[in-house]
């Protein structure tokens, strides 16, 4: 930076010589120009012209000795200025240096300082968490403690509860037990004496219904001998007769012939003249007559 200003310097100086030179130059020659013609002669114009040269020349060495002397006093402020500058250096990068050193000191101290904080708080969560963990399993040993207190408890209750519904099952058993048999041998007794009565009273009702039945079946052969017109006697078939409530006759034939077939046709047309038959009004009695075979053998 100094060398440039020092350039920069040197360059003014040398425009500011060319410059004064040039005005020099110029005035002279306005000079001989605004001169009215003389009739001096040539050699006072050539003397005119050596002596302004002379002081061209004198004021040229004048400023070159300005520039040495400017250059010299310029040349002792630069290097003044370039000690100044060094030493300027040199305290800044001693203090960087120094800077450098407290900095590092620094980032010694507080990563020191940041370790010996994260070791605490890594000391700190291992005894938290050691902690934890000792709490954690000591509420996992009293709970296993009081689950395997409450296991035991339900097994004892559960044992004792199994005894006594064991036994109620067993009193309850024997009781049902008991009361069926009781039930059996009541309803045994029971359904006997039902039995026994119904076969009687069966029994009796059949030997009703059978005396019933023989007598409209006797009515029915005295109704069909009466319309019966064959004058051979000796003769008999099995006649089978359906008829419908009141007694008429819907279809009469032979199921055993006589071994003659005008007898037969003969008795087969006796049974439908005589409908409507005599039967009960009694509708289960006419149940036992409404499809009846019997031995037709008029009489001689």
């Amino acid at each position: 930076m100094v060398r440039r200003r020092l350039r920069s310097f040197r360059s003014f100086i040398y425009a500011i010589a060319i410059h004064v030179i040039a005005i020099a130059l110029l005035t002279l020659s306005l000079n001989l120009n605004d001169r009215p013609p003389s009739s001096k002669p040539s050699s006072q114009i050539v003397q005119a012209v050596a002596i302004d040269q002379n002081k061209v020349e004198a004021e040229v060495r004048r400023l070159k000795e300005a520039e040495r002397r400017k250059r010299k006093d310029e040349q002792a402020r630069r290097e003044a200025l370039e000690r100044d500058v060094a030493s300027a250096k040199q305290k800044r990068q001693a203090e960087e240096k120094r800077l450098e050193e407290l900095k590092k000191e620094q980032a010694i101290v507080q990563e020191q300082k940041r370790e010996q904080q994260l070791k605490e708080v890594k000391e700190k969560r291992q005894r938290e968490e050691r902690k934890k963990q000792h709490l954690a399993e000591e509420r996992k040993r009293i709970a296993q403690e009081k689950a395997l207190a409450k296991k035991r408890e339900e097994r004892q209750q559960a044992e004792a509860e199994k005894k006594r519904l064991a036994e109620e099952q067993r009193k309850s058993a024997a009781a049902e037990k008991k009361r069926k048999e009781e039930e059996r041998r009541q309803w045994e007794l029971a359904a006997a004496l039902a039995a026994e009565e119904k076969a009687r009273a069966e029994a009796k009702e059949r030997e009703h219904d059978q005396s019933e039945i023989n007598k409209y079946i006797k009515l029915i052969r005295t109704q069909i001998g009466n319309t019966f017109n064959y004058p051979e006697r000796g003769l008999s078939c099995e006649l089978l007769v359906k008829m419908v409530p009141g007694g008429d006759v819907v279809d009469a034939k032979v199921i055993r012939s006589s071994g003659n077939a005008v007898f037969d046709r003969q008795a087969e047309i006796a049974v439908r003249k005589a409908s409507p038959l005599s039967v009960p009004d009694d509708p289960r009695l006419f149940q036992q007559l409404r499809e009846i075979q019997f031995v037709f053998e008029p009489e001689v």
